[in-house]
């Protein structure tokens, strides 16, 4: 993991494990808002788009006043920057809300927690990195139990959340790329930077589908003008700086506590929106964890 380094102390990494939990809590409750939302009309490219335009919104005058630095990027890098935000972040994000809009949050969750899995493989194809027995016991895991939490061994069920599931790997896989492209970038820019481009390019990209929608945006209610605010600040903005801010003071195998926000989804999801599950997706809840965790333990430090 790049970033600043302090002396370690105990509190601190303690601390910052703390702000790991707290940041993936907070991405868990991003479907169960989205769920919420939906109940009011809005489309899933839509509701993404505001996201975007708010978070960037809140986030240039503050880092226009307070840390100027934050807009300097290097002109070559631009290409990449436009790509990460456009793909990396803004189709990344519309997959993510389509899937919990199409299948369920605990679903798109757990789905969208297969991207270790896909830049394991990506690696071993590519970097020619070796799958060590543990590595590829931990893919059967995940992959074993994503097919338990779609209920591959319900027909009905399968074919009911298919469109979900397809862009929930889409977010997998859209997930992997901003996974590449934010750690080559993090060598050179800060994570406010790159929240920055990223947040401020995707919302250009779906920038269109808010004039075209301006009509039904401007009629929109209360309640969910305050559901698209939470989402914006929330479990986006705040989460990410939450956990930027807790890589100062851990270790890079802290991140494993990242996994959970499926496991807080799941949990939430069913205690506010009402979604209830069967044994086997507990199960397949549970294993799919196991082999994230195992695959962030095998998983070599970036920095």
């Amino acid at each position: 993991m790049h970033g600043l380094r302090f002396k370690e102390e105990p509190g601190q990494e303690i601390r910052g494990y703390f702000l790991i939990i707290a940041a993936s809590v907070l991405w868990g409750t991003m479907g169960i808002f989205a769920k919420l939302s939906y109940k009011y009309g809005i489309l899933p490219e839509t509701l993404i788009a505001l996201r975007l335009v708010i978070s960037f919104s809140t986030l240039l005058p503050a880092l226009a006043v307070f840390k100027r630095s934050s807009f300097r990027v290097n002109r070559h890098d631009l290409p990449y920057l436009v790509i990460f935000g456009v793909f990396a972040v803004a189709f990344q994000r519309v997959s993510y809300f389509y899937a919990v809009s199409l299948a369920t949050a605990t679903i798109a969750a757990i789905l969208f927690y297969t991207y270790p899995v896909f830049v394991t493989l990506l690696a071993s194809l590519f970097l020619k990195e070796k799958l060590t027995p543990e590595t590829i016991l931990a893919i059967v895991l995940t992959f074993s139990g994503v097919a338990l939490v779609v209920r591959i061994y319900d027909p009905s069920a399968l074919n009911a959340n298919l469109a979900g599931i397809i862009f929930g790997l889409f977010s997998s896989l859209f997930f992997v790329l901003y996974f590449m492209m934010a750690r080559n970038l993090r060598s050179r820019y800060a994570t406010l930077t790159l929240i920055l481009y990223g947040d401020g390019l995707g919302a250009l990209t779906l920038s269109p589908l808010i004039l075209t929608s301006y009509s039904s945006i401007a009629g929109f209610p209360t309640q969910l003008w305050l559901l698209i605010f939470t989402i914006a600040w929330i479990p986006s903005l705040l989460a990410y700086l939450l956990y930027s801010y807790a890589l100062k003071y851990v270790k890079a195998k802290g991140s494993i506590l990242s996994v959970m926000e499926p496991l807080s989804a799941s949990v939430l999801s069913a205690i506010i929106i009402g979604e209830g599950f069967h044994t086997l997706q507990i199960l397949g809840i549970a294993l799919s964890l196991a082999g994230v965790i195992l695959l962030f333990r095998e998983s070599k430090p970036s920095s």
